[in-house]
């Protein structure tokens, strides 16, 4: 199993806060936020990590590998410098997909940080040799407005996934935590071609839905998404008890 962990945005919501420092390497419990999803990388059976980015964040992300000294992880730069020409989130796992080497891959995206471990989730996935999406409870019905509402049918498999939901009727949100076959993963192409969203990954996996059965894995805490100034505060304040609690060991 190999994973991908998306960073090729450029923040624009986050205003001041990220015109040097993509969000993934924001501080987050004095540490930058991608280490705590390399954590949870750690703790499966990962042989490799592609970290995709932009021109814009290259020399930041290669300052940061250069302390992590991350044999195992390898940076993917598209050839963008704004948010005006990126290739989207989705465009660029469709690009990069057909020259990786066949395997189940593990996509998240980097600026999700959550404390639960993706054991369970590749357990599961290994049992149904199909794409698994990693889901949460959110804290509001406004909440998942701003995200996807999830509706789970028989043994957990998706039967509704809705990007953006204007009526959201369950608080059962998707996150950007996915475990695809390496088939699944060649389908972003397709999507893509067919007209399909390039930079919202959440309205592929609807698509995918439709297409192939896609299942969920219910994953046992909240997950944080650093999308603007107001969710950066929230997971800073979450995280302030962990990073007490290290300095304590």
């Amino acid at each position: 199993m190999r994973a991908i962990v998306l960073a090729g945005g450029y923040a624009k919501r986050m205003g001041q806060l990220a015109t040097e420092l993509p969000k993934s390497l924001l501080p987050v419990a004095g540490r930058p936020a991608i280490d705590h999803i390399m954590d949870r990388l750690d703790e499966v059976a990962v042989v490799k990590i592609f970290l995709t980015t932009n021109l814009k964040f290259e020399s930041a992300f290669r300052s940061w590998l250069t302390k992590k000294r991350l044999e195992n992880t390898e940076l993917v730069v598209e050839q963008s410098r704004s948010e005006e020409d990126k290739l989207g989130a989705v465009r660029a796992l469709a690009d990069l997909a057909p020259k990786l080497p066949p395997d189940d891959y593990l996509v998240i995206c980097g600026d999700n940080v959550f404390n639960s471990s993706l054991r369970g989730m590749v357990d599961c996935y290994q049992q149904k040799r199909k794409p698994v999406v990693a889901v949460y409870h959110q804290a509001s019905l406004d909440e998942v407005k701003a995200g996807s509402a999830v509706t789970l049918g028989e043994d957990n498999r998706i039967v509704n996934f809705q990007e953006k939901p204007k009526d959201p009727r369950t608080k059962l949100a998707g996150a950007c935590i996915y475990l695809l076959p390496f088939s699944s993963l060649l389908r972003t192409r397709e999507y893509v071609d067919e007209g399909g969203s390039r930079d919202e990954p959440g309205n592929f996996i609807s698509w995918l839905c439709g297409q192939e059965e896609v299942y969920a894995y219910i994953l046992d805490s909240y997950v944080w998404d650093i999308g603007t100034p107001k969710g950066y505060e929230e997971l800073q304040k979450a995280f302030a008890g962990h990073r007490r609690e290290n300095l304590r060991l």
